[in-house]
């Protein structure tokens, strides 16, 4: 993941499987933030991870919030807190400091779209497991939030597919003129040298 040159990512259910100290672990030896407005020590309102991080774009403040999904079960010394309460929490704080609000999560892309429907002020929500497979990006009504999903993931296919969204960030930090593709990783995407090398140790 350090390989790929991540910006961010939002803590999900894997990385809470893998218990408190090892995730603790992991998260140190990120090179990116691992984000989460929602998970709490227990027994405490103590964030395991940062809430959200500011990125320039543009020569424009973008502000991700990482929201968790809620796992079965949830792994010991942590709570993992209702979501669309974080993200009312979270949005107004960094709308104060920032043109563009993006939720990165991994909550499916339904649960996404009611996220959406009752927290206004984001701009783009990037969502995961798809109940359905949508095809193309979605506009939700009333709040105009833009949702989409990083990755069409089928049993023992993960990765095969990824979602790539462009989008124009306009004057006022919104987007617009959007376009969502789920791009197939074939052999016409060419490998990337150190991602071949560290492969090839597991061949």
């Amino acid at each position: 993941m350090n390989l790929i040159n991540y910006d961010t990512m939002a803590i999900g259910p894997k990385e809470l499987s893998l218990g408190l100290d090892l995730l603790r672990r992991r998260i140190a030896e990120a090179e990116f933030p691992m984000l989460s407005a929602n998970v709490v020590l227990s027994g405490t309102q103590e964030l395991l991870a940062p809430p959200y991080i500011l990125l320039e774009a543009g020569g424009r403040q973008v502000g991700v919030i990482g929201l968790t999904r809620q796992p079965e079960p949830v792994g010991a010394g942590v709570m993992v807190l209702d979501p669309q309460q974080a993200a009312a929490r979270y949005v107004p704080e960094v709308a104060a400091r920032a043109d563009t609000i993006v939720i990165l999560t991994n909550l499916n892309h339904l649960a996404a779209q009611a996220l959406a429907q009752a927290v206004p002020g984001i701009d783009l929500v990037v969502a995961a497991i798809p109940e359905q497979h949508p095809t193309q990006s979605l506009r939700v009504s009333g709040t105009g939030t833009l949702v989409v999903v990083a990755d069409l993931a089928t049993t023992g296919h993960s990765g095969r597919r990824v979602g790539v969204l462009d989008s124009t960030l306009a004057a006022d930090g919104s987007l617009t003129g959007e376009r969502w593709q789920s791009l197939w990783l074939g052999s016409t995407v060419a490998d990337d040298p150190a991602m071949d090398a560290l492969l090839e140790k597991y061949r």
